[in-house]
């Protein structure tokens, strides 16, 4: 009975790797916001190591009401940010997710998030795999220019 157990363990750890492998996060962050602050952002690079497109369709984390993809775009001397249905890393790219570019909005926090804590998100692909990431909470970078946002 143990060895079996030992089987079914290691048979769904093997399939996890396998899967984790082709996309690859790093360098992943949330600004720390005002205390009663409804929305937060997060920030990573996405690395698709493998040889097919991997499409993120949803995000979760039991810490926010919603995560939402957006993009920020500049028109006319404004930035002004465009929800995504879904997030495209084409194959062997890398995605970066950055202040003033694509980012997730995190919405409706269900407590206050301070630098130094970690927040879990599961992103969610359109092949049903997901990927669990450890993101943690920190100020704003120090070469971030502030700038105005519009929806």
């Amino acid at each position: 009975m143990r060895l079996l157990k030992f089987l079914v363990v290691l048979a769904i750890s093997f399939t996890q790797i396998v899967w984790a492998e082709p996309v690859q996060i790093s360098g992943q962050w949330i600004r720390e916001a005002p205390p009663n602050a409804q929305v937060l952002a997060a920030f990573m690079l996405i690395d698709n190591q493998s040889s097919e497109s991997q499409t993120i369709v949803k995000v979760t984390s039991s810490d926010f009401e919603a995560i939402e993809i957006h993009q920020t775009v500049e028109h006319d001397g404004m930035m002004y940010m465009h929800k995504q249905e879904q997030l495209v890393i084409n194959p062997k790219q890398k995605l970066i997710l950055k202040p003033g570019s694509y980012h997730m909005m995190l919405m409706q926090p269900k407590r206050q998030l301070t630098t130094g804590e970690e927040v879990e998100l599961t992103l969610k692909f359109a092949n049903k795999e997901e990927l669990v990431i450890k993101v943690p909470v920190r100020k704003s970078a120090i070469n971030e220019k502030p700038s105005q946002h519009h929806h």
